[in-house]
């Protein structure tokens, strides 16, 4: 399956899981065309400050990769810098967090695996 990005719908979501301010998700599959293997598979763009708060994954799983900016990702309270090209994985019942701290803008591509 082949997707351009004018196929893809965009939402705008405020204080995701508690976090701060509003992310945008571009949904590049929707969980059907990931034939239900997949609850999402976006690419989430932070503005500065912004934030997804502490939240916990188990029996699913979710792998953010960066694509451009820097954020500070917290698992099970240990924190660490991902630049562009990085990536965490995060399930087992672990908890993770995700911020933008930077200046500028920063995008990662998250996918929750079922």
């Amino acid at each position: 399956m082949f997707k351009s990005q004018d196929q893809m719908t965009s939402e705008v979501k405020e204080n995701v899981r508690g976090g701060n301010k509003a992310i945008e998700f571009t949904h590049v599959f929707t969980t059907n065309e990931t034939f239900n293997k997949a609850r999402l598979c976006a690419v989430l763009e932070f503005p500065p400050g912004a934030s997804i708060g502490s939240h916990s994954h188990g029996p699913d799983a979710e792998m953010y990769f960066v694509l451009e900016g820097e954020f500070t990702v917290v698992e099970n309270g240990i924190s660490k810098v991902l630049m562009p090209g990085d990536a965490s994985f995060t399930g087992g019942g672990d908890t993770h967090s995700v911020a933008n701290n930077g200046k500028d803008n920063a995008k990662l591509l998250a996918v929750i695996f079922e």
